[in-house]
């Protein structure tokens, strides 16, 4: 993982610690298989035909509706979990996140990057996949500013399935 990457995951982790509220906090306890069981399955909208527009313009809606359980299935949980885990062996230690914490941890971290689109006014422009990733990118706008602002969703096929990754992108155009 670069660094540049590596900063930009760390910080979107630190955003959702501090935005954790906004979906309800952490799940805790329990058998591994039974948190993976208790995750939302892919939302009933989508399949393993679906492309990574059809799922970006998925998640936009869940954004704009706060819709956490459509969110969950989103998750990339297998990528997200081996990012999480290489940020805590760089500082030597091991990590203990769950499927559900790193679920929600990442679905805060899109919430907090999601805060600064309009609501309502974000739109597909584009798609680029290369193998098992995607990149699908959005314009929306600045609620404070009225400028045009970029999204940049990665993505990550999971048992078939196109899922998002931790830590979307975004700035002002």
């Amino acid at each position: 993982m670069s660094r540049g990457r590596m900063v930009t995951v760390l910080a979107a982790l630190l955003l959702a610690i501090c935005c954790l509220p906004w979906m309800g906090g952490c799940g805790g306890g329990g058998e591994e298989e039974e948190i993976e069981a208790a995750l939302p399955s892919y939302p009933p909208t989508l399949s393993a035909a679906s492309s990574p527009s059809q799922v970006a313009e998925v998640l936009i809606q869940a954004l704009d509706a706060k819709d956490g359980q459509t969110l969950l299935g989103l998750v990339a949980i297998e990528h997200g979990g081996s990012e999480i885990d290489a940020i805590y062996q760089k500082y030597g230690r091991e990590s203990e996140q769950t499927p559900e914490q790193v679920a929600r941890l990442t679905i805060s971290g899109w919430g907090a990057t999601y805060a600064w689109f309009q609501k309502g006014a974000t739109r597909i422009t584009g798609e680029r996949i290369s193998g098992e990733t995607a990149t699908v990118e959005a314009q929306g706008i600045n609620p404070n500013t009225g400028r045009p602002r970029l999204l940049q969703i990665e993505m990550v096929r999971e048992n078939d399935l196109w899922k998002v990754k931790p830590g979307l992108q975004s700035r002002d155009l």
